[in-house]
């Protein structure tokens, strides 16, 4: 014997690119015979964000243990920050109540405010027209 190996048809061939026969496409069927389409990469990113922002987190107020979604927990630091006076946070508060559905009160507010000093965004309003629509709103 001379230790050469006799040549493989190429239809029985098994390795890389060339899978085993009973298991490759058969002319005419789909390669997707589910119809699941494949998602985007945006699409997969979204999923993520949107499992990270509602992941439930469990928080401790002083001796009471909450479980909340993380979304809940930001904003309701956002909202405590604004209420100790950071004015960076009170703005965006504000712009987040104006934004939100069913904020008529507040744009209520905002909209004497506007009407009175000429300011069309809560981005140019003053520190003090930014406390009178926190007043307004707050009734």
């Amino acid at each position: 014997m001379s230790g050469k190996k006799k040549p493989v048809p190429d239809s029985s061939r098994v390795g890389y690119g060339s899978p085993p026969v009973h298991s490759r496409f058969r002319k005419g069927q789909s390669g997707n015979p589910t119809g699941k389409r494949q998602h985007s990469s945006v699409e997969r990113a979204q999923k993520i964000f949107f499992q990270e922002a509602y992941r439930l987190l469990t928080l401790r107020e002083g001796d009471k243990v909450t479980r909340m979604p993380a979304v809940q927990a930001m904003l309701r630091s956002q909202i405590a920050s604004a209420v100790k006076g950071n004015v960076a946070a009170q703005r965006a508060v504000i712009q987040w109540l104006l934004q939100a559905p069913g904020a008529e009160a507040c744009e209520r507010g905002c909209a004497g405010v506007s009407s009175r000093k000429g300011v069309k965004s809560c981005d140019e309003m003053t520190d003090e027209e930014l406390m009178a629509v926190l007043k307004e709103s707050a009734r």
